[in-house]
């Protein structure tokens, strides 16, 4: 099964990917994780196209796809993807069919996460990332270290107000086409409004289950 997650920073989908992939067996693939892996490594040969990830700013398509199809060979027999932040645009969309359609696979699930601007802005700000394991976590939980590594909690560098809305602003106007996109093929698009900024994981997590459960994807 691959699942494509949508939604603005801080929706949720890398926890909810996180959940998936460990229910399902499933690889969670994250843009943002792969360029702040080549980020760290000034010799990779797209150090400096990523450079205005750092600014707010979405990666053209072109590079974009091209870390992505690396990533995916790259997996070997997986069972199936969780893709954490892409596509982004319709042609990173048209892009990943083509590259599952070479697998004879597709995309067979859309999650369309749908979070209030307010409750977004609180999630990021307060958000704490792990920088051994990558577990994502918020400052109301009380953590300073990460509980399984022991080592002290980071917060991410575009997690700041200016770099925030900047991010908003991109993904408002260049993601709502892929909606549409997805809309009109034959994947499970499943609509899922969080609007509690104190819903726990685990309870958006049962909310995903139960509606992929009514469309026979999951017990």
């Amino acid at each position: 099964m691959n699942i494509v997650l949508l939604g603005p920073p801080g929706s949720g989908k890398g926890t909810q990917g996180q959940l998936l992939a460990e229910r399902f067996d499933l690889v969670q693939l994250s843009t943002g994780d792969l360029f702040r892996q080549i980020l760290q490594n000034p010799g990779h040969p797209l150090y400096d196209e990523l450079q205005i990830v750092k600014e707010g700013k979405l990666v053209s398509d072109e590079v974009v796809n091209a870390v992505v199809e690396d990533a995916i060979k790259k997996l070997g027999n997986a069972k199936g993807i969780i893709f954490d932040g892409f596509p982004r645009t319709v042609a990173q969309a048209q892009a990943l069919d083509k590259m599952l359609n070479s697998m004879n696979q597709k995309v067979d699930v859309v999650l369309d996460f749908n979070v209030t601007q307010d409750v977004l802005l609180q999630r990021l700000l307060g958000r704490r990332v792990c920088p051994n394991c990558k577990r994502v976590f918020h400052i109301k939980q009380g953590y300073v270290e990460c509980p399984d590594c022991k080592v002290q909690l980071v917060t991410r560098e575009d997690d700041n107000e200016e770099v925030i809305m900047k991010r908003f602003k991109e993904y408002n106007e260049k993601t709502a086409g892929v909606k549409e996109y997805y809309l009109d093929s034959d994947c499970a698009y499943i609509n899922l409004t969080v609007d509690d900024a104190d819903a726990t994981p685990e309870e958006v997590h049962q909310q995903i289950i139960s509606e992929l459960a009514k469309r026979g994807l999951a017990r």
